[in-house]
């Protein structure tokens, strides 16, 4: 998030090119030349930094909409998924669990949806493709809608 700081440096370096372009207009024929190019580069400097600064604000923005945006459509499937054993599924037909389990650390923690994967090596485990929580296999199955109808 843009913080304070970065805001009150963009809005320095605003009011030193504001000051510089002040002076300048106020300043009568008899300036330098030598003087008024330091001047207008100073001017310069303040204004790309400024610039930059407000690159950044803009970019700090971006992300933090990314993120509400996934917030919300986290917030919107929240009830299209169900708690089945110790992984989350889809809401079958019948309001039961059913499909490929999802990852109940990541739901929990991040609200983001990813499917287990089988372990190459063991059988028995199946692992989130995204922060690695390992499960065991017959606590995570898959689960068709006719098996999620039995446990109703």
């Amino acid at each position: 998030m843009a913080d304070p700081v970065t805001i009150t440096t963009i809005l320095g370096n605003l009011k030193v090119a504001i000051d510089i372009a002040k002076a300048i207009r106020e300043s009568d024929v008899s300036i330098e030349r030598a003087e008024l190019k330091l001047r207008l580069a100073e001017m310069i400097g303040a204004l790309a930094d400024a610039k930059l600064e407000v690159i950044e604000v803009q970019e700090l923005l971006a992300e933090k909409d990314k993120q509400l945006s996934e917030l919300e459509q986290a917030f919107q499937s929240k009830d299209a998924l169900v708690k089945h054993y110790d992984a989350y599924y889809e809401v079958g037909p019948n309001g039961g669990a059913v499909g490929e389990p999802l990852c109940a650390h990541c739901w929990q923690v991040r609200h983001r949806k990813y499917h287990l994967a089988s372990e190459p090596r063991d059988n028995f485990v199946r692992v989130c493709i995204s922060c690695g929580h390992k499960y065991s296999s017959r606590h995570v199955p898959k689960l068709t809608a006719e098996a999620s109808a039995g446990d109703a």
